[in-house]
């Protein structure tokens, strides 16, 4: 497992972001308030196939983080190492970059298999960032510059989020965090 601090350091970030209640622990119940901001944010039933997307990348995550642990309540410690494992697992399904897939999914509103910077900011709205910040990222996450995100930049994005040495980096997006 990485011992990486750029590494922890994010996923402590990631913890407090999830940590919405304040209770010092992540829980499904953290997850699910994230997948409901989603849901409300784009205005999507439950039933509907891309809220079912996230949904079911969330749980999988969600059981890969608890999988390690006897509780399903992960303090701080317990959270960022099971990030780092789940992070680093290179099964053929991995957990975390099958939340980015259903995220791009999610963001990629008309289908066209990209992400317009018009649906990048719709996102960002519903993660509470700052335009300014969200067109910087954006054009981070662009990096090929054709005004765009394509599937395997936004997947990029999010492993470089997962292991990389920029504490800041705009991957961090794919997880929620503004």
């Amino acid at each position: 497992m990485s011992t990486n601090p750029q590494i922890a350091a994010r996923f402590s970030d990631l913890f407090d972001t999830l940590d919405t209640d304040g209770d010092k622990a992540v829980t499904w119940a953290d997850y699910q308030r994230l997948v409901y901001r989603y849901l409300s944010g784009y205005s999507l039933e439950a039933s509907a196939p891309r809220a079912q997307a996230i949904q079911t990348a969330y749980v999988s995550l969600w059981k890969k983080l608890v999988r390690a642990n006897d509780d399903e309540r992960l303090d701080r410690d317990r959270f960022v190492s099971a990030m780092h494992a789940a992070a680093e697992d290179r099964s053929r399904s991995n957990a975390a970059e099958a939340v980015a897939e259903a995220v791009f999914d999610l963001l990629d509103a008309d289908g066209d298999g990209r992400i317009s910077e018009t649906e990048f900011l719709v996102y960002a709205g519903v993660l509470g960032a700052q335009e300014a910040d969200a067109r910087k990222r954006f054009a981070h996450v662009d990096t090929d510059g054709d005004g765009d995100i394509s599937r395997e930049e936004f997947v990029l994005s999010a492993r470089q989020y997962l292991f990389g040495d920029d504490i800041d980096s705009p991957g961090g997006f794919v997880f929620g965090v503004v």
